[in-house]
């Protein structure tokens, strides 16, 4: 009884966050019809065959989304941890993924089926503001990084993500601030579409300089000011 309470309530505090124009009538009925799933490492989520069929809200945890190349390999081009809907515009255009969104640790994730959804947004102008105003943000947020890849060098690009993972994931520590998400320099590469032996280069210039001290696959950003004044120069 205490943990349905409890679920109840992350529900209800994570559909707020969300859809903040709507009334505690319509995120109680929301509410209802969700469910909250658990995820271990590893796990797949979201792939083409499943990606249509609920909203997939993230409550906590990391996820990671890439692809298998022909050779069976995963390669991450991204981790999500936005306590957000995570395929909010395919279950909208009914568009099938060709990429795939794996637990990187254990994560919980608010499943709302679709069918319910589709036929609450077509009544319901509040939730298609809310709809489209998160939709807005995360395009707003892909042509900030488009115009950055776009015109960075690889220097900035990682400090960039290396700032930005931090910012993300980063906890206090006596030397600065530790990543707590555990990537290793092949991911590294992976994200920045690079070889690890490049990336190594760049890894080793930032230690050299005192910005980061990264030991396998843990990081720590000791000289945050630098990484700044690299992103900061785009």
């Amino acid at each position: 009884m205490l943990n349905s309470e409890l679920n109840k309530n992350i529900k209800n505090n994570v559909l707020k966050r969300n859809f903040k124009t709507l009334s505690e009538c319509k995120i109680e009925e929301i509410n209802r019809h969700s469910v909250i799933k658990k995820y271990q490492k590893g796990d797949l989520i979201l792939n083409k065959e499943n990606c249509k069929d609920s909203i997939f809200i993230l409550l906590d945890g990391i996820i990671q989304i890439g692809y298998l190349s022909p050779l069976g390999r995963f390669h991450a081009f991204n981790y999500f941890s936005e306590k957000s809907p995570m395929n909010l515009v395919v279950c909208i255009n009914q568009q099938a993924i060709d990429y795939n969104f794996y637990a990187f640790n254990q994560v919980r994730v608010l499943q709302i089926p679709m069918v319910f959804f589709e036929q609450e947004i077509k009544n319901n102008n509040n939730l298609m503001h809310d709809a489209l105003s998160i939709i807005s943000v995360r395009m707003q947020q892909l042509l900030e990084q488009m115009k950055f890849l776009q015109v960075a060098n690889l220097h900035q690009k990682v400090c960039k993500i290396i700032i930005d993972l931090s910012q993300q994931y980063g906890t206090t520590h006596h030397l600065g601030t530790e990543i707590q998400l555990k990537i290793s320099q092949h991911d590294l590469a992976d994200l920045l579409s690079s070889s690890r032996q490049t990336i190594n280069k760049e890894i080793k210039q930032l230690s050299e300089l005192g910005v980061i001290y990264w030991q396998y696959e843990n990081i720590i950003v000791k000289d945050d000011g630098y990484l700044k004044s690299q992103v900061n120069w785009i």
